[in-house]
């Protein structure tokens, strides 16, 4: 029998780990920041009426609110892009930014109103096994590696001092 045991690579390791990490600590800061926010405008009495009416949708009509966003945002992406193109680079990186917080905060309140509702459409509920799956799977290498482990701690700490600032302050 042959050792069927992955071999790492570690300056490949030493390359691809840290953006990894760096990425999945943006994606859970900004997407926990930006579902904050939107529950923050779902307090409005307007956004509140909107947000019941979006969880009476049958599945069909959640998935497709649900993709609105990316598709929505699409020109002002690609206006972007065509602005970086074109020499306009900062402009062009402020348009593809916004754009992407904003369908991330569209994306994020979506998902949490209609979750149980896409969880009924077939297509959804495999994408969103696959997505959890490769996190899960991304979560546990990386949980294997100490740069990880040390920013995961710092953060934690980051938080507590920030709470404490904010507490102080009010």
């Amino acid at each position: 029998m042959t050792d069927r045991t992955p071999r790492r690579n570690p300056l490949l390791s030493a390359l691809l780990v840290p953006p990894a990490v760096l990425l999945m600590l943006l994606e859970e800061v900004i997407w926990a920041g930006l579902k904050a926010l939107m529950a923050r405008l779902g307090r409005l009495p307007v956004v509140a009426r909107l947000e019941a009416r979006i969880q009476t949708l049958p599945p069909m009509g959640a998935a497709a609110l649900f993709l609105a966003p990316g598709a929505v945002l699409l020109p002002f992406k690609l206006a972007a892009l065509w602005a970086m193109a074109q020499g306009h680079f900062f402009w062009g990186l402020l348009v593809l930014l916004a754009a992407k917080l904003t369908a991330t905060a569209l994306f994020a309140r979506i998902y949490t109103l209609c979750k149980p509702t896409l969880m009924t459409v077939a297509w959804f509920v495999r994408l969103h096994d696959w997505i959890s799956a490769a996190k899960a799977w991304a979560h546990a290498r990386l949980n294997n590696w100490g740069l990880w482990r040390l920013a995961r701690r710092s953060i934690g700490r980051l938080r507590t001092w920030a709470a404490r600032m904010v507490a102080a302050l009010s």
